[in-house]
């Protein structure tokens, strides 16, 4: 039987991040009818689901094969800039300010880094 005593199945998983969307889309949906701009919405959604990605990692396989990052370390990586670029895209659409984006680009960027640096420190 696949996937006995190593967790979710890949079912489970998908129904998981379905169920996740859905609440995304639902956040973004309210975002909208208070802002009334619906790239807040897509933002809400970017983030939402970005940090389930991201979360996800802990769960997910950590062996390498020896090419590629695992895919965890995709995860992490996928997850963190889906909702960097949506915090982004929220901050602009809330301000205005370029600035304040590129800020939050690279502040994502950075700590993306960070995580990666430490969570792979013994490779």
């Amino acid at each position: 039987m696949e996937g006995k005593g190593k967790g979710l199945s890949q079912r489970t998983w998908s129904a998981v991040s379905v169920g996740v969307l859905l609440l995304s889309v639902a956040l973004g949906i309210l975002l909208y009818m208070e802002t009334g701009d619906g790239l807040d919405a897509l933002w809400m959604v970017f983030i939402v689901f970005g940090i389930y990605l991201a979360f996800t990692a802990l769960f997910k396989g950590r062996d390498e094969d020896g090419f590629g990052p695992s895919e965890s370390d995709l995860s992490v990586v996928g997850g963190s800039l889906l909702a960097g670029v949506g915090a982004a895209g929220l901050v602009y659409s809330l301000t205005d300010e370029v600035l304040y984006t590129a800020v939050v680009i690279i502040v994502v960027i950075a700590v993306v880094g960070i995580i990666m640096a430490v969570k792979n420190r013994g490779v």
